[in-house]
């Protein structure tokens, strides 16, 4: 049983990395379809990288800021599975929510998920700490407005991962310091997929 939930799971992955990799084919040759949300899936390997830190962690309270197509969401809700967690997905758009509803339900995972549709600046207060686990995926614009709402719910230990931070980047640089500045954050840019900033909540 277990063996065809596993591949239940990656036939979702794989299907929508090969959706991600032509949509942005498509967008590149022919530009933007306004009547299509664009999928701005994670990197493949930045999502692998997550799901091992939430098993290296045991996370249980794990949440995602942005859910795009689910591509994450299938991931994240995996590992959560696999500690005996749940994990809670916030995501503006009521469209993509729906569609990440179907992804995940296709991977057999919609036990272990909640998705709460709505800005994250706002749904963020109803859900419950501390978090062992944050993963920031939407618009970088909103990343440092949205970094205190999360540090004050990450536990002391608590990861926090924030996909396409380049440094040198205007935005990104503005995270980067914020989080440098922060008096509870340790954190540290990783050169993997689209480029990650992993940061913890200090212990001390």
């Amino acid at each position: 049983m277990i063996a065809v939930q596993e591949e239940k799971i990656l036939s979702v992955i794989h299907r929508l990395e090969e959706e991600d990799t032509e949509d942005r084919r498509i967008r590149t040759e022919q530009g933007k379809d306004p009547n299509r949300e664009p999928m701005l899936t994670l990197h493949p390997h930045s999502a692998r990288l997550c799901h091992i830190m939430v098993q290296s962690i045991c996370a249980k309270r794990l949440v995602e800021i942005g859910s795009s197509y689910g591509y994450s969401s299938v991931w994240l809700a995996h590992a959560a599975r696999i500690t005996g967690g749940q994990f809670t997905s916030l995501e503006v758009n009521p469209k993509l929510v729906e569609i990440a509803k179907q992804n995940v339900a296709e991977a057999g995972l919609t036990d272990h998920v909640t998705f709460i549709a709505g800005d994250a600046r706002e749904t963020m207060a109803s859900v419950e700490g501390p978090l062992d686990f944050v993963l920031l995926d939407c618009w970088e614009a909103l990343y440092v407005e949205l970094l205190d709402l999360i540090a004050s719910k990450l536990r002391p230990g608590g990861l926090l991962v924030a996909d396409n931070v380049i440094p040198g980047r205007e935005g990104s640089d503005e995270y980067i310091q914020a989080l440098t500045d922060h008096p509870l954050m340790e954190t540290v840019s990783v050169p993997i997929g689209k480029e990650i900033e992993v940061s913890v909540r200090r212990l001390e």
